[in-house]
């Protein structure tokens, strides 16, 4: 897939499919051509090239709000094999020697690779780079983050698909983007940058959600959680999604009963009392949240955080157990709100909470609830 350039004034395309290496004594370049030798340079910047087949690998172009930096860089493991499945930087780091990674030998390879897979991508680019001496990779594709993976790894994971990960990868703040969406940052910077700075590498694991097969999650998460910057609105978008398992999950235990009651396993006062009681919200939440797998420090976080809001409003959070706070800071939100309007920076925090929780309900989802679209 080539770059193409569109030239507005003769309503033309180029299609720029030729890509040559070219190492002089003090610089070193790429020529992305078609067959009459038109075309761009791009600058080779860091400091080796690469012998490497730029086909064993896959290229992904992320967003990422919060890791831009040229040191923020990780390698990428996924949770059922050992090895590494490649690297994930910002683009940034391919146009400067300033970094701690610039004598790294192995990312060095990789660096080449990126160059060589970008300018192999298909991208349509702007008629202002054609007259220019060299370009830069920025040029074309901004402050974009970059992802690596070896094919020959990723071919140990069973039924390996990018889209599978679209969370995983996003619980370090990195969205797989078409150039259409555009991710508002949310979470506080230097905390939430500082939090994943800690590790050298990133972990993925395989979504049990399938987010992007399904239509209403993914246009909810994807084009209307993560493009608002109001916590308040965020927070009653992610509830959305636990609205969306609570009617799965209430048709699927009303089914349940009935086929118990169809088969004389239920009595009639059984079926009645199991039929009210599985209709409720509160215990719809419950059963939602008692199979997540959910890390304990993401839930005594949240728990202390609800308590505290209630605490400072002047109310009791009645019932201790984690999904009953999860209700409860909706009831508050969706019943009292005006008796928030001093506590912004608290409902924040619980919002950003809230988001992990949710993020981490999808990837481990147990419920088997999904519900394919019909088209």
């Amino acid at each position: 897939m080539p770059l193409r350039l569109n030239r507005s004034e003769i309503e033309s395309e180029i299609i720029l499919d030729n890509l040559h290496f070219f190492k002089e004594e003090s610089l070193s370049y790429f020529r992305v051509s078609n067959s009459e030798n038109l075309g761009i340079n791009v600058e080779y910047i860091p400091i080796k090239d690469s012998k490497w087949d730029e086909n064993r690998f896959e290229l992904f172009i992320f967003e990422n709000p919060y890791l831009t930096a040229e040191n923020d860089v990780f390698e990428v493991y996924e949770s059922t094999i050992k090895e590494r499945l490649g690297w994930i930087f910002p683009l940034t780091i391919l146009e400067s020697n300033e970094n701690d990674f610039v004598d790294h030998k192995n990312l060095n390879d990789y660096k080449f690779i990126a160059y060589k897979k970008l300018l192999s991508y298909n991208l349509n680019i702007s008629e202002e780079l054609f007259g220019q001496e060299f370009v830069k990779l920025s040029d074309m594709y901004g402050d974009k983050v970059i992802c690596l993976l070896c094919k020959e790894t990723i071919k140990k994971i069973v039924d390996f698909k990018i889209e599978n990960y679209i969370l995983s990868f996003y619980k370090y703040g990195y969205l797989l983007t078409d150039g259409k969406i555009e991710i508002k940052a949310f979470y506080e910077y230097q905390e939430f940058s500082n939090e994943v700075r800690k590790k050298s590498k990133i972990k993925i694991k395989k979504s049990k959600f399938p987010i992007d097969s399904n239509a209403f999650t993914k246009s909810l998460f994807i084009e209307h959680i993560l493009q608002s910057e109001s916590y308040l609105v965020r927070f009653i978008l992610l509830y959305q999604i636990i609205e969306h398992f609570m009617e799965e999950l209430s048709e699927q235990q009303y089914n349940e009963h009935i086929e118990d009651y169809k088969k004389k396993q239920l009595g009639k006062n059984d079926f009645r009392e199991l039929i009210n009681r599985s209709s409720t919200e509160r215990d719809l939440v419950r059963s939602i949240f008692d199979g997540a797998n959910l890390s304990d420090d993401l839930k005594n976080d949240f728990v202390s955080e609800v308590d505290f809001l209630y605490t400072e409003i002047g109310r009791i959070s009645k019932r201790n157990l984690f999904s009953d706070k999860i209700y409860n800071i909706r009831n508050l939100v969706t019943h009292s709100l005006r008796d928030l309007t001093y506590k912004a920076e608290s409902l924040k925090k619980i919002t950003e909470l809230f988001e992990r929780i949710i993020i981490e309900l999808l990837i481990n989802n147990t419920l088997n609830l999904e519900k394919k679209d019909s088209n």
